[in-house]
């Protein structure tokens, strides 16, 4: 399976929908900042896909968290600002152990991120409008099954 990471898009989709469009996932998950931008992105291209609301987000209902299955995999997802994701991954890792998460997918920080520590992989797509530490926004290419996790950062090409 396929799945597209994005987040932090604060409201500009245009660039991820291109990209996406040109090589579409079989499902999209948003880390929030723009809860709603899910599904601008999702709904025109015909995927599945799941959200949860960051700092920047307008709580109504929705989730800022989710422990999803996909592919025979635990992926546990969240905005990450709840879990101090700006100082150090600590508090999000053992979050994802309590979770019994093979994937713990985060953003807030703007910056991309595909770590595995032991067994648990820990990944934050970056931002697709507003990265900190490149010019060129970010999203996940993960392909994912029983046998492998394959995370891979893609950049958005203007």
């Amino acid at each position: 399976m396929r799945i597209a990471i994005v987040g932090d898009t604060h409201g500009r989709v245009t660039g991820i929908k291109k990209a996406l469009a040109q090589n579409p996932p079989d499902h999209l998950i948003h880390t929030g900042d723009y809860y709603a931008d899910a599904k601008r992105i999702a709904v025109p291209l015909k995927l599945s896909y799941d959200a949860v609301t960051g700092n920047c987000d307008v709580k109504k209902g929705e989730p800022a968290e989710l422990l999803l299955e996909l592919a025979g995999r635990r992926i546990y997802v969240v905005h990450g600002h709840q879990y101090g994701v700006k100082r150090d991954l600590n508090s999000i890792f053992y979050r994802g152990q309590e979770m019994e998460a093979d994937i713990v997918v985060f953003g807030h920080t703007h910056v991309p991120c595909c770590e595995k520590v032991g067994e648990t992989w820990l990944i934050n797509p970056g931002s697709a409008s507003r990265p900190r530490t490149a010019k060129l926004g970010s999203y996940i290419c993960l392909s994912v099954d029983e046998q492998a996790i394959v995370p891979e950062i893609c950049k958005i090409r203007p």
